[in-house]
């Protein structure tokens, strides 16, 4: 059973996907202005990259877009017509193309194509052939179609509507063209809860429960119009909604690098600036068989989990998983072939590399929203977002250094030393004496709360402080 359970303030809406009652899918989005995929603006090229054949486009927000050129070579300064396909994720900005989309319901229109299309999980030849047949007589002159696969079933009636409406978006589109000045706005996304539902419909939901009485009433309406039955409909009231269906600990746990498998194995994952790299571990896991057999049901519980991981966290780009060890052929087939299936259910599609002899497997994934990391949580005002900070003994040893250093250059010999108490350990015992013995010098030490742990003061105890 899946559902969606939708949390809706002014200040942001939280998205669950909930697969037999297991969180499948998170997605936060804090403002309207946050969400930039689908998004279409009248840009101006700010500069050029002849050498990659790209351009940065200005689209009137603080970070330019990419485009790659392709097809027709721009200039800079020229206004060009582009559509946001990523998101802002870290120093980079926003990814865009000239290859406009406006999508539906049940179809997608394209406004720099002239074919039908069809979804390839549109399967049934029959139905394909009907839907493609339908689309060629609906389809406006000078646009193309792309068929979803919330199509299959619905009647032309539906189907024509469909069109009807995105046609009416792209002329508005045209006439908001014509006379806005570059940069600007032409056409924002549908908010968050719209989406889910556009997006996800295809996808068996039974159940869509929101906290929000507006939402709720812009929900029912866009499932009316569905031709299949819609699912359920709830307003949540009372207790907070994320609370009710239990998921906090879910969500926390999103970010954590360690995953632990079912038999007592686990899943490292860390991530880098051109890729995520997942490790399996076997860990406490250990099967009545041989090595051997432990080896297998852990990459087995791991293919599993990690298909899971990538859907959780919405990890994009390049992923390395590093299996455990395994020697034969047959084996390292059944993971892989768990490890497809396992993938089937990602609307993202993504796509698996052979195992190499070093059981090492590459995954390719798209990758269109904002890091969900990048919108959670922010570099550790302590470590600087390296997550470590210098070791207790690293910090002593630099401590004495800078010590003798300061005795040297002046007279002083009674000395204050403030340190956090994270060192506190470290100052106890004899050191001190040692340090004074060594020094030439009296040392008294103060632990002060507020500096940070790699921080420290010498002072010269004599002075007024």
């Amino acid at each position: 059973m899946s559902k969606i359970v939708m949390s809706v303030t002014k200040d942001e809406t939280r998205m669950a996907l909930l697969e037999n009652g297991r969180l499948a899918e998170y997605v936060v989005e804090r403002d309207a202005g946050a969400h930039l995929v689908g998004s279409i603006y009248k840009g101006k090229v700010s500069h050029l990259l002849q050498g990659i054949q790209a351009a940065f486009i200005d689209i009137g927000l603080s970070q330019n877009a990419f485009l790659y050129q392709g097809g027709k070579p721009l200039t800079e300064g020229e206004t060009v017509l582009v559509q946001i396909t990523k998101d802002v994720r870290g120093n980079k900005g926003p990814t865009a193309t000239r290859n406009i989309t406006l999508p539906g319901k049940f179809v997608v229109l394209l406004l720099n194509a002239k074919y039908v299309g069809l979804s390839r999980k549109i399967n049934d030849l029959k139905e394909r052939k009907r839907l493609e047949e339908l689309c060629k007589n609906l389809c406006p002159k000078d646009l193309g179609i792309v068929v979803r696969t919330s199509a299959i079933g619905v009647a032309e009636e539906l189907l024509r509507q469909d069109i009807d409406e995105l046609v009416e978006q792209y002329r508005i589109l045209q006439a908001r063209n014509k006379v806005a000045k570059a940069p600007a706005l032409l056409h924002r996304e549908l908010d968050l809860a719209i989406r889910v539902v556009r997006d996800y419909i295809s996808m068996n939901i039974d159940e869509i429960i929101v906290d929000d009485e507006a939402a709720f009433e812009r929900l029912k309406e866009f499932l009316a119009n569905l031709p299949v039955q819609p699912p359920m409909l709830k307003l949540h009231k009372g207790e907070e909604i994320f609370a009710y269906y239990q998921l906090q600990e879910q969500v926390l746990a999103i970010t954590d690098r360690q995953v632990p498998l079912p038999s007592g194995g686990t899943l490292v994952i860390d991530y880098t600036e051109a890729m995520t790299v997942i490790d399996v571990n076997s860990g406490k896991f250990n099967s009545s068989g041989s090595m051997e057999d432990t080896i297998l049901a852990t990459n087995r519980e791991a293919a599993v989990e990690i298909a899971h991981q990538l859907r959780l966290r919405d990890i994009g780009g390049i992923i390395v998983v590093d299996f455990i060890d395994m020697r034969k052929d047959a084996q390292k087939l059944e993971i892989m072939s768990i490890l497809q299936t396992a993938l089937e259910g990602d609307r993202m599609r993504p796509k698996v590399q052979d195992i190499t002899v070093l059981n090492l497997v590459e995954i390719t994934r798209k990758k269109s929203r904002q890091n969900l990391s990048a919108v959670l949580y922010t570099d550790c005002p302590v470590c600087n977002g390296i997550g470590i900070i210098r070791s207790k003994d690293t910090l002593v040893l630099e401590i004495k250094r800078k010590l003798r250093h300061a005795l040297m250059n002046k007279g002083g010999k009674n000395i204050l030393l403030n340190v956090n108490p994270w060192l506190e350990e470290c100052f106890k015992g004899h050191l001190l004496k040692d340090w004074e013995k060594e020094l030439g010098c009296t040392l008294n030490v103060e632990f002060k709360t507020n500096l940070h742990p790699e921080t420290y003061q010498i002072l010269d105890n004599n002075v007024d402080n």
